[in-house]
């Protein structure tokens, strides 16, 4: 609970950074977790919620817990949170494109009861066409998973850095990464 001194320091140590950001307070989340761990999501500063794991809060000292803090809203203030709900978009919307080539590859004639010609299997040139659409989504999917890593990295190394900038204490989101 909130009488508890480490939940406090946590909450403390996120009111300040939010004074130091000029960003609203955002609603603090406290996931029952061993792990070192924080995210922060959501689309706009406004709506960003934190969620940090309680091995955090319990294993890093204040100037650790305040850098991982910094981190997080840093990417908030970056727009990292908008953005990486986009890519999430985009990746659905691709992998989609592939749900419709299986989805079209699986579909069947209708058998005419009276002809025993028809064995009721897909046209060819549909197979062709479902085929053709899966592996553009597939492809689709991969070159897109590759740009999501390499702009998640990118952000990540600028989320360092900016948390340093708002602490002016390297050594906190070192130990912390450490």
């Amino acid at each position: 609970g909130k009488d508890d001194p480490l939940h406090r320091r946590l909450l403390n140590v996120v009111e300040e950074m939010a004074i130091a950001c000029g960003l609203p307070v955002p609603p603090v989340y406290l996931l029952n977790q061993d792990g070192v761990n924080a995210f922060a999501a959501g689309f706009t500063p406004a709506d960003t919620v934190i969620g940090i794991t309680r091995g955090c809060v319990e294993l890093l000292t204040r100037d650790e817990l305040q850098g991982v803090v910094a981190h997080e809203f840093s990417h908030i203030l970056n727009g990292d949170t908008r953005m990486k709900m986009k890519l999430m978009g985009l990746l659905h919307g691709i992998t989609l494109v592939s749900d419709a080539g299986i989805h079209i590859m699986s579909l069947r004639r209708r058998v005419n009861r009276y002809s025993s010609r028809d064995r009721g299997g897909a046209h060819p040139a549909t197979l062709i066409i479902g085929f053709l659409i899966f592996m553009v989504g597939t492809i689709g999917l991969v070159f897109a998973d590759m740009i999501k890593r390499a702009v998640s990295r990118q952000r990540e190394f600028l989320a360092d850095a900016s948390a340093v900038q708002f602490t002016r204490n390297p050594a906190g989101i070192a130990g912390a990464l450490k």
